[in-house]
């Protein structure tokens, strides 16, 4: 019984450091200020910097910051961006919605450049190696690329021309409750637009 009780305990030392930076998602969180925001993406990655979405038609700082935190609550330093990303219903990113750089000293990860990317989604789920955090953040994304084909072409103009008769959140690009000559200006500016 004494050789199962040490061997038990060397399993156990050993798994610790382990461990640490394993992330335990429920108790991770994401943080975005003001708590909604909508961010114009074009493919190329043209569009607007998080520090440059739009609330009510002004431009906010909406940079989403992930604390990463193993089951004991402390940050793990320097876990990789690629095992970190968000996903929303309609949008679909280039190369994977990844923050800008892996974990800081303090566990936290931020999205602050332009997305390359195409569709629309009201909300995002920020996921850490597959599994999603508990709740989603209430950031919005408008594309140029309304189809969600990662191409700005014939397809959305299409589109974007039927919104202008009825108001549709995906073509109401800098989120001022109205699609006009900004939106249209935008949309001109992005044809053409594919993934880098």
């Amino acid at each position: 019984m004494h050789r199962f009780a040490m061997l038990a305990l060397l399993l156990a030392a050993i798994a610790a450091p382990a461990l640490a930076d394993v992330p335990s998602p429920s108790l991770c969180f994401i943080d975005m200020e003001p708590y909604a925001a909508t961010l114009f993406t074009v493919p190329d990655g043209s569009g607007n910097a998080f520090t440059d979405a739009r609330f009510l038609g002004d431009p906010v700082d909406a940079t989403l910051t992930i604390t990463v935190v193993n089951a004991n609550g402390d940050p793990i330093v320097n876990y990789p961006a690629a095992d970190i990303w968000f996903e929303g219903t309609g949008f679909v990113p280039c190369s994977g919605a990844h923050p800008d750089s892996d974990t800081d000293q303090f566990g936290q990860a931020r999205w602050t450049a332009p997305l390359a990317g195409g569709g629309f989604t009201e909300f995002i789920q920020a996921m850490i190696a597959g599994d999603p955090l508990p709740v989603a953040t209430a950031l919005s994304i408008v594309s140029a690329d309304m189809t969600g084909d990662l191409m700005v072409n014939l397809g959305d103009i299409t589109l974007f021309t039927q919104a202008l008769d009825t108001y549709s959140f995906g073509a109401d690009f800098n989120a001022d409750g109205q699609i006009d000559l900004s939106d249209i200006s935008l949309m001109a500016q992005a044809i053409g637009a594919t993934c880098p």
